[in-house]
C-alpha cells in the first residue's frame, strides 16, 4: 500500500510543468529532451526495489554490485552529455549543484559532499532519498568523477533511513568510457496511439530531499539504457542460474542461453510484481486491450499497444505496439494482467507479422473444448 505523505492539492504546478516540458509523452513513452529523447521508465520507488528484490530471487543471485556499477556505467554516459560549468572558482560546487538540479526532476535524491574535497584521496559522500544503496552508490560516484575528472574506487553503506553513504578512494587506473548499447529488438511503429489518461506527471507533490511524489507514493525516472546495461551485467553471471520457470517464446529475438534467463527472470518478476499490487484488471472484449493496459503500460513509459484481436476462445489475445520500451518487463506485466483478468496461468511467445513484431499471450494450460 502507498503511504500517503502528500495532499492532492499540495501538489506543485511549478515541478509539474518542469517534468511535462522535460519528459515527452508521446504513445505511451517518455523521453528526456534533455538527453537525446532516451526512452524513461516512470515507477515508484518501492515498485523498483521489489522488482530488483524479485529478480534476484528468481535466480538466486546477489546483483548489488551489478546493480551498482550499471547505475555507474549509464550516469557516466549521460553526464558526458552535459554541460560543464563555467568560470574559475567553486567549479566542484557548481558541478554538484547542477547535479542535484538534475537529479531533482529524476527524483533520484540529492549527492551531499563534504567541503574542501576535491584533493582528498579518500571522502565519503552521502545520497540522501537513495533507492537501492548500491544504485545510488554507482550514480554517486560517477558524479563525483565527473565533478574531479579522476577515477575513483567505490564501495557503499547504509547510513540510516533514507540515507546511503558511500566510501570513494582514488584510483590512477585507466577504464574505457562506456558507449551506448545498441538494440535490435523493436522498431516503433508508425501507428500512434492516444493517450486516455491525463499525463501522469502533471500532480507532483516536491519532497525536501530531491524527489517527488504522484498519488502519494515517491517514483523516479530510470533511463532504458540503464536497464539494458542492468540486463547486460546480470547475463554475464547467469550462466550457472536454473532457468525461471515462466513460459516465453523469444526465438525470434535470438537470445543467447544466458540473456533468455536474464529475461525469463525480468519477466517473472514483473508478472509476479503486478500480481502482488493486486491491482484490478478486466478485459470484456480482445480488442479493450488497448485501453485497457494503459494505465500499466502508457502511465509508466512502458509503451504501447495499438491494436488486439482474440486467437482463441479462452481469453488468448495477439497484440500489437506502437511503442515498446523493453519486451521482458512489458511481457511480464501483460502476462500478470492476462491472468488477473482470465484466473488462470499465462503462457507467451514473440511473433513477427509483415515485419511487425507481436505479442501472443494464452492459457499456460489447455483447456477442453465445451
Amino acid at each position: 500500500m502507498p503511504i500517503i505523505g502528500s495532499d492532492e492539492n499540495e501538489f506543485s504546478e511549478a515541478l509539474a510543468n518542469e517534468l511535462i516540458q522535460r519528459y515527452n509523452w508521446e504513445s505511451g513513452m517518455f523521453y528526456d529532451t534533455t538527453y537525446k529523447n532516451e526512452p524513461s521508465w516512470l515507477v515508484s520507488t518501492s515498485a523498483f526495489n521489489r522488482w530488483f528484490e524479485l529478480i534476484q530471487e528468481n535466480l538466486e543471485l546477489n546483483l548489488g554490485r551489478r546493480l551498482a556499477h550499471a547505475a555507474a556505467d549509464s550516469e557516466e554516459l549521460r553526464l558526458d552529455l552535459m554541460a560543464r560549468p563555467t568560470g574559475f572558482f567553486k567549479l566542484n560546487k557548481k558541478s554538484i549543484l547542477q547535479i542535484n538540479e538534475d537529479w531533482r526532476l529524476r527524483g533520484l535524491g540529492s549527492l551531499k559532499v563534504p567541503s574542501k574535497s576535491s584533493k582528498l584521496e579518500k571522502l565519503d559522500l552521502e545520497v540522501h532519498g537513495r533507492l537501492q544503496s548500491s544504485f545510488s552508490s554507482g550514480l554517486a560516484n560517477a558524479a563525483w568523477e565527473w565533478a574531479v575528472k579522476k577515477r575513483h574506487r567505490f564501495r557503499w553503506e547504509d547510513g540510516g533511513r533514507d540515507i546511503a553513504l558511500v566510501h570513494l578512494e582514488l584510483d590512477d587506473i585507466e577504464i574505457a568510457k562506456p558507449k551506448k548499447i545498441n538494440f535490435e529488438w523493436f522498431i516503433d511503429s508508425d501507428n500512434d496511439v492516444e493517450h486516455i489518461q491525463k499525463n501522469p506527471l502533471s500532480k507532483p507533490f516536491e519532497l525536501s530531499f530531491g524527489g517527488w511524489e504522484l498519488m502519494g507514493e515517491r517514483h523516479v525516472i530510470l533511463y532504458r539504457d540503464f536497464i539494458l546495461r542492468l540486463i547486460e551485467n546480470i547475463t554475464t553471471y547467469a550462466s550457472e542460474c536454473s532457468k525461471p520457470s515462466i513460459n516465453i517464446d523469444w526465438s525470434i529475438f535470438k537470445l543467447k542461453e544466458n540473456e533468455m534467463k536474464v529475461w525469463d527472470a525480468i519477466a517473472k518478476s514483473s508478472s509476479e510484481l503486478f500480481r502482488e499490487g493486486e491491482e484490478l484488471f478486466m478485459v470484456a472484449e480482445p480488442e479493450n486491450w488497448v485501453g485497457a493496459t494503459q494505465a500499466e503500460l502508457a502511465e509508466h513509459g512502458l509503451g504501447s499497444i495499438f491494436s488486439s484481436k482474440g486467437i482463441d476462445n479462452n481469453g488468448g489475445v495477439e497484440l500489437s505496439f506502437s511503442r515498446l520500451f523493453h519486451p521482458a518487463i512489458v511481457t511480464g506485466v501483460l502476462m500478470g494482467c492476462w491472468s488477473r483478468s482470465e484466473g488462470r496461468n499465462a503462457k507467451a511467445s514473440w511473433i513477427e507479422n509483415d515485419g511487425v513484431r507481436c505479442l501472443k499471450i494464452s492459457s499456460k494450460s489447455e483447456i477442453a473444448p465445451s
